[in-house]
């Protein structure tokens, strides 16, 4: 049978998507058109369209990019849309600082909207304003790419991700119960991988046989060597998709060998939604042409050839709220060539591999495991943070590193952070502060946000 194909017993399909039609979202109806198109055949002309879209609005209605485009004709974003891309600077998290007024559109009282913040794999956090259409769109393309990985909307999904509420006492609303289980959603938590929690997922996988594992990269590798290490048996799954981190071929190759299925990488950010995803019988990343268009270039801003790597810029094709046009994201990657590709997908974009995100995982001193994203988001939504990294010293001593931005923390704020850390670290974890000028990169050029030095 198709991975694209309904399965007639999967009543939960369906379900809720006539219930999230109903209760106005459009991602329904754009899922059902991207799943045609895909199978339809695609091209690079979907991205294209969308980027025409895109610079009209902003020539119209977003004061930085109308002034950048004053001297464009309106014939020749028709006519040549990429070319007008490539014209206008490259978008930075400072200039979005700088002035982020002028990067949202003239319409935003109009629309419904709501902050996001960038996430940590650039150390350096900054808020955004997203819109309803993005959030449809995003959500759709996230759902297509489980799709096309064997998993329909309904069928068992595990989620081996983060979450923070766990460790506050606190239970899921009624209202995600719900959708969890009205989409066959099981979720386990990747901040808290003790010892008896890791065997409580293998049970779960065990029992729940799931179409598909989405997990953070660093948690997927670790529960595989924790299982591993402790001979545990574990049923053969049928497919992992990580995220939130580099999957290092070391990693795949333990994740694959432990839990006995395909591996595969999917590449996206809170700025900008999913970019790309690994696909059966495909070779690289294939970048969903609704979503996001991307550039590969050099240091000095100038496009590099298929095959070489170079700074990734993205530009969303779907947020009008506060566009992001040839936004440099912090990671590094390269393009393949159309040819290179495979099917349909060739027709459009395809990363042939994505690199420069480290993500450490912390260890108590029972052992268990504590995520290093789970530190990020204790610094997310702090207008004081410029740039940071966490460190952990030793199994009872975390150092946060930050270059402050737009005046001091409370003392409140940084108590916040203490508490929430020894909630996962233990009540006697020495939690310390240091405020530097700078936090440079590594030789390499790639940042580390999240550090441990404790030997595994």
């Amino acid at each position: 049978m198709s991975i694209l194909s309904h399965r007639v017993d999967n009543w939960r399909k369906p379900a809720y998507l006539t219930y999230a039609t109903l209760r106005g979202y459009r991602f329904p109806s754009l899922l059902g058109g991207y799943l045609r198109e895909y199978k339809n055949g695609l091209s690079q002309a979907i991205a294209t369209r969308a980027l025409r879209r895109l610079l009209r609005h902003c020539r119209e209605r977003v004061p930085y990019y109308a002034n950048l485009l004053r001297g464009v004709e309106e014939h020749q974003v028709d006519a040549e849309p990429i070319a007008c891309l490539q014209r206008l600077p490259i978008l930075t998290k400072d200039l979005i600082r700088a002035d982020p007024g002028r990067l949202q559109s003239a319409d935003l009282p109009r629309r419904r909207w709501h902050y996001n913040t960038s996430g940590g794999s650039t150390g350096e956090p900054v808020q955004l304003v997203q819109d309803d259409q993005y959030d449809d769109r995003s959500g759709a393309i996230s759902l297509l790419y489980q799709s096309l990985l064997g998993c329909e909307v309904g069928e068992p999904l595990v989620r081996l991700w983060g979450s923070e509420r766990d460790f506050g006492g606190g239970t899921a609303s009624r209202k995600a119960r719900f959708f969890n289980w009205l989409t066959n959603t099981t979720w386990l938590n990747a901040f808290h991988m003790s010892p008896e929690r890791m065997r409580i997922f293998v049970q779960i996988l065990d029992r729940s046989r799931p179409r598909l594992i989405v997990a953070y990269a660093q948690a997927a590798y670790e529960l595989a060597r924790w299982v591993e290490r402790e001979k545990l048996p574990v049923a053969s799954q049928r497919a992992v998709v990580t995220s939130a981190g580099t999957l290092h071929p070391f990693m795949r190759e333990k994740i694959a060998q432990v839990f006995g299925c395909a591996v595969y990488n999917l590449y996206g950010s809170r700025e900008v939604s999913d970019i790309a995803c690994e696909l059966p019988g495909f070779r690289g990343l294939w970048v969903a042409p609704w979503g996001n268009f991307v550039e590969i270039v050099d240091d000095a801003g100038q496009p590099v050839p298929a095959g070489t790597e170079g700074n990734i810029l993205v530009t969303c094709l779907t947020n009008y709220a506060m566009p992001l046009l040839r936004y440099r994201i912090g990671d590094r990657g390269a393009l393949l060539a159309p040819e290179e590709g495979r099917g349909d997908a060739a027709a459009t974009q395809t990363l042939e591999r994505v690199s420069g995100r480290t993500v450490d995982v912390f260890r108590t001193r029972d052992q268990t495991l504590v995520d290093g994203e789970y530190f990020t988001h204790l610094l997310y939504f702090r207008p004081w943070v410029w740039k940071f990294q966490v460190i952990q010293k030793s199994p009872a001593h975390i150092v946060f590193r930050v270059v402050r931005f737009n005046g001091e923390p409370a003392k409140s704020e940084l108590e916040d952070i203490t508490l929430r850390t020894r909630r996962v670290m233990g009540e006697d974890c020495r939690v310390d502060f240091e405020f530097a000028a700078d936090l440079p990169p590594l030789p390499s050029g790639k940042y580390r946000y999240t550090i441990s030095e404790i030997a595994c």
